[in-house]
């Protein structure tokens, strides 16, 4: 005998073959629900909402056409949120995702850290067009392509500082987010040669993002683990988010294929080293959205903010995977609408590392946000993830 766990009651379940978790979050109850791809009986009925049962639908596309080991899903529409999985944490452990189980983020990081850049900016801690320069540590040189045209912090959050995507010459057998280190980098750059000059072309960086977490922690006197604790984590509720996990976590962590071992990430502060929930994840996304209890944070217009073109750059890298970029933010990316295809406008975000794949679709003024994490196959596409994450925000739209 199973059990939907209920916020005002307990009310057995009958199960036969469970092969899909299924969290529901709707206004005052919040249950979880083993669903079977055919038949389940359950002594209390609920009327399923047109949000629910479309996003369970696109759930399972996800994890089909993803070519997936397992996945999850977060899905927030409104008042409504839901969490759906399919799959395995760990091949062959008949275990499900759940909305507790470790994954990476990846580069979903990234407008994390952008989240941080615009509440020191709000604070007057430090200024978006302040050189990086000015955080470098001491005896250590930005490189400067164009006199008039400095790296900045803007410029690293936004991918336009000319830097490569990834530091040369890694060390063979280094595990995933663990190199470079701050050290590494600073004496890189030192004597580095940017391809382009700031803002001249945009091209994906994680190099320039752990670098932007770097600044931000020179210019607080802090570590940037600690400023994501108390800017991020903390407000948020994300209580099981850390660059640094337990092993208790640690125990809880998905694994797919290229799976890296599970340990202090803090190399990669900046550009993907986050480790979290899908409960986290959603609680964070949930910030961006308004409902019937509360507004969207204060500074979403300005997290969200994408007020550079694609036309207004020589070279796009990089920054296409999912849809054709149009317009570049603050770590975020906007998909134009796509007549054909039946999508609207859409700020995203994709993330890959370790064993897993990340994307974030939001469509803002209608409250609507999914987040979804993969674990990899050998033959996993990313775009028979996002294609369908992107299709199901727009359905969504429509309702």
């Amino acid at each position: 005998m199973l059990f939907i766990i209920a916020k005002h009651f307990f009310a057995p379940i009958v199960m036969l073959n469970p092969k899909s978790l299924h969290l529901v979050v709707n206004k005052k109850i919040t249950f979880a629900l083993l669903t079977i791809s055919t038949l389940c009986y359950t002594s209390h009925s609920a009327a399923i909402s047109a949000t629910e049962a479309l996003a369970s639908e696109y759930a399972k596309q996800v994890y089909q056409d993803g070519q997936a080991q397992a996945m999850a899903m977060v899905v927030i529409h409104g008042d409504e949120r839901y969490f759906f999985s399919h799959g395995e944490t760990i091949k062959g452990n008949g275990k499900l995702p759940r909305p507790n189980s470790l994954i990476r983020i990846a580069s979903i990081t990234k407008p994390i850290v952008s989240e941080v850049l615009v509440n020191l900016a709000n604070e007057n801690i430090i200024n978006l067009n302040d050189p990086l320069q000015k955080y470098a540590p001491q005896g250590k040189k930005v490189p400067l392509v164009n006199q008039e045209k400095p790296i900045t912090l803007l410029s690293l959050a936004m991918h336009t500082s000319g830097l490569p995507r990834e530091q040369p010459n890694k060390p063979q057998k280094k595990p995933v987010f663990t190199w470079p280190t701050q050290n590494d980098r600073w004496k890189w750059l030192n004597t580095a040669t940017p391809k382009a000059a700031a803002f001249d072309e945009v091209s994906y960086s994680n190099l320039g993002y752990d670098l932007l977490a770097d600044a931000l922690s020179q210019a607080t006197g802090r570590s940037f683990h600690d400023l994501l604790k108390t800017y991020i984590f903390i407000p948020n509720q994300m209580h099981n988010t850390t660059l640094t996990p337990t092993q208790a976590q640690c125990n809880t962590l998905m694994k797919g294929f290229n799976a890296g071992p599970c340990m202090d990430n803090t190399a990669a502060h900046g550009s993907g080293g986050i480790y979290s929930t899908p409960e986290d994840i959603g609680n964070w996304m949930q910030g961006f959205l308004s409902n019937s209890k509360r507004p969207a944070k204060p500074l979403t217009d300005q997290l969200l903010w994408t007020g550079f073109k694609r036309y207004q750059f020589l070279e796009i890298i990089g920054m296409d995977v999912p849809g054709q970029a149009a317009e570049f933010g603050l770590g975020w990316v906007v998909l134009d609408p796509e007549p054909i295809l039946g999508t609207p406008r859409i700020i995203q975000k994709t993330g890959g590392g370790g064993g897993f794949v990340t994307y974030m679709a939001l469509i803002p003024e209608k409250n609507i946000g999914v987040f979804t994490v993969v674990t990899r196959t050998q033959n996993s596409k990313f775009k028979g993830m996002s294609n369908n994450v992107n299709q199901l925000v727009a359905k969504l739209s429509d309702l």
